[in-house]
């Protein structure tokens, strides 16, 4: 995967899980009255389990797609995926993504509160019921969970990415220590002579000259 399409990755899981994290808060201000006394939610947080696995799921196929050059068998790609790993991190800043995770975000919040809506009430509420707020209100508060979203998720991601990274590292190490022992024993094991040869009293003199003859 190249870096557009990680950067297209990225953005989708912020926007799941800034949407999943900003939709209960807002919906339970509105239901505290803070917003007045306006209907502005369906009463129910049943989308917000699934979103939370989702976003869950992405993170960490994020970090494995990261780190799967890691696993390859040539030293190019594993020099390469060292690099790419030292790289990646604070110096990647998620601001220029900001746009795209806070339009993903409003189109997530949307399907996640219409399909809600059907499971729960049997049909969509229609208007703008699914931001769950006073429509400036819900925007600004998304869009502070969309910032606040992207940059703690970049920060978990590096974290992830570098585990995953680690434990693959551990797991070449620990073959390749495996196969040279391997490679040594069967050397060892063709260079030396049969453990019977060399304890069989007749088998240990062969090779050998016989003792000279008493001269009289």
């Amino acid at each position: 995967m190249g870096r557009n399409g990680f950067r297209a990755l990225f953005c989708v899981a912020a926007a799941v899980s800034a949407a999943a994290f900003a939709d209960p808060l807002v919906e339970a201000a509105s239901n505290g009255g803070f917003f007045g006394r306006g209907n502005f939610t369906d009463h129910s947080n049943l989308d917000v389990a699934p979103a939370l696995l989702i976003s869950i799921a992405l993170a960490f196929l994020y970090a494995a797609l990261r780190a799967r050059p890691i696993v390859t068998p040539t030293s190019f790609a594993f020099a390469r995926s060292l690099r790419e790993m030292l790289r990646f991190g604070s110096r990647q800043s998620p601001t220029p993504l900001l746009p795209a995770i806070f339009g993903l975000e409003l189109g997530v919040l949307f399907v996640m509160e219409t399909l809600e809506q059907i499971v729960v009430i049997g049909h969509p509420l229609g208007g703008s019921i699914w931001l769950g707020g006073p429509i400036a209100i819900a925007l600004g508060l998304h869009g502070a969970a969309c910032i606040v979203t992207a940059f703690l998720l970049t920060r978990a991601l590096d974290a992830l990415t570098r585990t995953v990274v680690a434990i693959a590292l551990f797991v070449c190490a620990a073959n390749f220590l495996r196969e040279t022992r391997g490679f040594q024993g069967a050397r060892l094991a063709a260079i030396e002579p049969h453990v019977a040869a060399r304890m069989h009293p007749l088998a240990s003199r062969s090779g050998k000259r016989a003792p000279p003859l008493l001269l009289t």
